[in-house]
Parts: structure tokens; sequence; C-alpha cells
């Protein structure tokens, strides 16, 4: 069976349990391949472990609880992307940031940081350090992997802590640019701000939450060297803008003008 007809039989498996020419599946993962699935032993499989590694795997035990494959052969290995995207995102309420979370991973982005800004629905007490506590990382990280898994996409993005605003901006690299969503007045559109841009290696999107940015917010990015860049005449829902500006920028400077893989037409729509 050729690799293409294996992608949706496709799984991360962290490292450990790709050893010795075997794969180790979870248990829910043991699930979905007899249960939904419905596989058998012969049957193929892709998986990868989230660094760039992936395996192609013929299924040796498969029951609902335990599930195991040999690795008949490695997969290519694929160069990285051109442009590391860093998306700086301050947490929506409700689903929007799971919503974020999954989209930005089939987008490309290298690593995401969420954050608190100062019209965040939820607000940490004055006492809590920098860097915030949510409960909802690992339900953002099993995404993470599901929406590689379904992408295609053999690296998965890094997920850093959740921290206020003005932290964020005291442990960012001064040498990595960084473009701040901002519907304020003279802000010039993100296509034309990507223009100066060409060339990057990385890049740091910042967008704010239900409101926006404040104007201390915006102060703030101001002097830290940021550039403000406008999403067009509408108003848009907070997922509408990080998605939107994420395609400007692979479009502009990222992976998306390069060839498709195989000279296909790259629409590579999920049913």
């Amino acid at each position: 069976m050729s690799d293409s007809r294996i992608h949706h039989r496709r799984f991360y498996v962290p490292a450990e349990r790709i050893r010795d020419g075997w794969v180790e599946f979870a248990p829910a993962q043991a699930h979905q391949v007899t249960q939904v699935l419905r596989l058998r032993p012969g049957d193929e499989v892709s998986v990868f472990d989230g660094s760039g590694r992936e395996v192609v795997a013929a299924l040796a035990t498969t029951t609902p609880r335990r599930a195991t494959a040999r690795i008949l052969r490695e997969a290519r290995r694929m160069p990285g992307p051109d442009l590391a995207i860093t998306l700086a995102q301050v947490i929506p309420r409700g689903a929007a940031m799971d919503l974020i979370v999954a989209k930005a991973t089939e987008l490309g982005v290298a690593r995401l940081v969420p954050l608190e800004g100062e019209r965040s629905v939820r607000r940490a007490s004055p006492e809590e350090s920098g860097v915030l506590r949510t409960g909802r990382a690992p339900r953002w990280l099993r995404i993470v992997r599901e929406a590689a898994e379904q992408c295609g996409r053999r690296e998965l993005p890094v997920i850093e802590p959740a921290r206020r605003l003005e932290e964020f901006l005291l442990s960012h690299p001064p040498s990595t640019p960084l473009v701040a969503c901002d519907a304020g007045e003279g802000n010039r559109p993100l296509l034309a701000v990507c223009g100066e841009l060409r060339g990057s290696s990385t890049i740091t999107l910042l967008v704010g939450g239900e409101g926006g940015l404040s104007p201390a917010e915006v102060e703030r990015l101001r002097a830290h060297g940021a550039r403000l860049a406008w999403l067009g005449p509408r108003i848009l829902r907070v997922e509408t803008a990080a998605l939107t500006a994420l395609g400007i920028i692979q479009a502009s400077l990222g992976d998306w003008q390069a060839p498709p893989p195989g000279g296909g037409t790259g629409a590579g729509a999920s049913p």
C-alpha cells in the first residue's frame, strides 16, 4: 500500500514507544485501531513521533486494549520550514482557543504562547506570577496531536505556559520581528508589513482577544518595536483574525510559496 493511501491511518506515538523495530500504541489508540477503524493484523499504518521521524508499520497485535505494529520502513525525511512562526494569542472565551490551537497547527505554527491581556475574560490574581496556571494545557496538547495526525505534519508545535502580555514582551528576543494585529488608525495592512520582512527565518504574530488590545498594550508593543498591522475593514472574531493573519504570513513569507510535494494541486482538503 502506498504511503498516501494510509494517510487516514496516521498516529502520533511518542519516541519512547517506537523502538527495536516495533511500535506500541496507547490504549486509547488501540481502541481507535480496532473498534473505530476496524483494522486487523497486517494492515499498514503510518506513525510519527513529533520530531520529524515517520515510519510505516504493519499491525501485529490488535485488541481493544493493546495494539502493536512492526516497522516496515522509514518515511523519507522532509526539510523543515524556512520560516518559524510563533503565535502569541490572548486567550478568548469558550472553545475559540481550541479552534485556534487546532488550525494553527494545520497552518504550520512552530510555537504557541497563550497570553492574558487587559481585556481577557479570565483574569489572574495580582499575587500570581508572570507564568499563569491553566488546566487547558493538556487539552491543547491533545488537540495539537490530533491536528498533526490529520494534516500530515511531522513536527508538533511547542505549547508554552500561559503568561501575561508584559511578561511575554520581556522575554521576546529583539532579533525576531513582532507583528501585532490592531485596528488602530494609521496601521498598515498586514500584507504590506509582510513585504518588509522577506528573508526572515522567524516571526512572532500577536493577536488580541475579545475587544482587541487595550491602548496601554498597544503602547507597550510600540515601545517594544512591534509592527502594528491592520486586517481589513470588517470586525473579525478572535479565531478568524488569528487564522487569517497566519494565512497571509504563510502566503507572503512561508511555505505556501513552495510547490506542493509530488507536483500535485496542493488542495489537500480533508473530508
